[in-house]
């Protein structure tokens, strides 16, 4: 372990999740705004675009969109929570 990490209280573990918890979070942040600003039909196919019925097409999903801020706050908590030096 490094002199910087033994400082501080932080594994190299610890700081790899840390960081891998707030990018996630904020793809499902940038998801959830996506989700809100544009119809089904425009989003990328990862976020399931729809093309039929052409009703539905040209609707936002607001469900979804809200599922995914949640979800990305929160990942925010977990991150700020394994981010918090342990107490000794």
């Amino acid at each position: 372990m490094s002199p910087e990490h033994a400082a501080s209280g932080r594994s190299s573990g610890k700081v790899i999740i840390v960081v891998v918890l707030v990018i996630v979070a904020l793809l499902a942040i940038i998801a959830g705004i996506m989700y809100f600003a544009e119809p089904a039909k425009s989003l990328p196919s990862i976020l399931g675009t729809i093309t039929h019925p052409p009703g539905r097409a040209n609707a936002h999903r607001p469900i979804r969109g809200t599922a995914a801020l949640v979800v990305g706050v929160v990942l925010l908590v977990a991150a700020w929570f394994a981010g918090r030096p342990s107490r000794r």
